[in-house]
């Protein structure tokens, strides 16, 4: 029997890890909102990515039809909202979550595990993290602009893992394991989600303060040591907390940041670019609350720059 899943969100990481999910048969129901949901309707679930193009017909709900028949039967709850949604998206899918139900976040950072953890209990968050990079253009089309695809989840410290919940684990990994990504169901959740989050914000970092890709910041004077004291930073941060950087990863990912013409760019400056709201806080902010003794400045500066165009954005 396949578990009944529910996207909350259709953006670019959910549009294109459940579109994949959809297109591979699964029994995937979207939660949308909107001008969104009229697109869907009208146009499918488009995708587009080195691993092949996609158009497939979602199953949607909106939040007003969970409410009037509150089902609590879906098996997994994915959340692929933005951080600064996550309020209000709770209030939307509540009405999904059962007794059984397990919530797997795909949002960055790690201040929604709180959130989450405290409406709807210990026992029904996993962590979750998800790498790809992708957006949503102008005609609602997911843009997948690499092959990296990669959902990784598992159970949160205090969270009970007798052999049903093992098994109960296991079998949802077995359903969200489809073609275009590579599906992770590790023991140290929290782990993985501090390897992408040093990546994500040192990434954001980088191209807020140079104000373009990698690749432009590698190109001038000090370009090249700014982004590798970036990193720094970051990683840092992360193994002050208890999780130091993979070796290999960290390797990787001075050098992307330090290729002269590479394009890289990282979600939070292209949201910037575009006017649209960013997660500062949850990337950033939450991220320098937890640096403790570690003098990351660099990071300070670009959290700065994006609060005041935040700021900005809001007297407009």
């Amino acid at each position: 029997m396949q578990p009944r899943l529910l996207m909350v969100g259709a953006g670019a990481t959910g549009g294109l890890f459940g579109g994949r999910l959809a297109e591979a048969g699964r029994d995937i129901t979207f939660l949308v909102r909107g001008q969104r949901a009229e697109q869907l309707r009208r146009d499918g679930l488009c995708i587009r990515s080195p691993h092949g193009d996609a158009r497939v017909k979602p199953q949607l709900i909106a939040a007003e039809q969970l409410r009037a028949e509150p089902d609590g039967g879906f098996d997994v709850v994915l959340v692929s909202t933005k951080a600064y949604s996550l309020d209000a998206a709770m209030e939307d899918f509540a009405p999904a979550v059962g007794e059984q139900t397990l919530i797997v976040p795909m949002l960055n950072g790690m201040r929604h595990l709180d959130a989450l953890r405290a409406r709807f209990g210990v026992g029904r968050v996993l962590g979750g993290t998800c790498r790809v990079v992708a957006d949503l253009d102008a005609e609602g089309y997911v843009e997948q602009r690499t092959t990296l695809g990669e959902l990784c989840f598992g159970a949160l410290p205090g969270w009970e893992q007798g052999a049903a919940e093992r098994t109960r684990l296991e079998w949802i990994a077995e359903e969200l394991t489809v073609p275009g990504f590579v599906l992770k169901h590790v023991d140290d959740v929290l782990a993985a989600m501090w390897q992408k989050w040093w990546i994500l914000a040192s990434l954001g970092t980088i191209c807020v303060l140079a104000r373009g890709s990698v690749g432009d910041a590698a190109a001038v004077p000090y370009g090249p040591e700014t982004a590798r004291a970036i990193v720094q930073e970051c990683v840092q941060i992360a193994a002050a907390n208890g999780y130091p950087a993979d070796a290999a990863m960290l390797g990787g990912h001075m050098q992307r940041v330090c290729e002269v013409g590479s394009a890289l760019t990282s979600s939070m400056y292209r949201d910037m670019t575009k006017g649209a709201p960013v997660e500062a806080d949850p990337i950033l902010g939450d991220l320098l609350e937890r640096a403790g003794a570690v003098e990351a400045p660099l990071v300070r500066a670009a959290f700065v720059q994006l609060k005041v165009y935040e700021a900005q954005r809001g007297a407009r």
